[in-house]
């Protein structure tokens, strides 16, 4: 049995400060339907017959950008310019 009922512990340093707890509920009202457990997508995702996610990978290959090429001589050519831009972001 405890014989002291004084608090003296310190806060906790991995607990959110009553500041920081009511910026995060102001925040969460602000984004109505908004659940910080669990995330939905926005739009539903379909999959083909082997279970793969089809939506994703449209997804990460609208993130690419498509060139069109030139084979000259049996070499493949891209534009200077396009290439530069491929170049500053990192692709080629």
């Amino acid at each position: 049995m405890a014989l002291n009922f004084e608090n003296d512990y310190q806060d906790a340093d991995f607990l959110p400060s009553p500041d920081e707890l009511t910026r995060y509920k102001s925040k969460l009202e602000l984004h109505e339907g908004f659940s910080p457990k669990k995330r939905r997508a926005i739009y539903p995702d379909d999959y083909d017959n082997l279970g793969r996610n089809v939506t994703e990978q449209e997804r990460r290959q609208n993130k690419v950008p498509w060139v069109r090429v030139k084979y000259y001589k049996g070499r493949l050519y891209i534009d200077p310019d396009k290439k530069e831009i491929l170049r500053s972001m990192l692709l080629i």
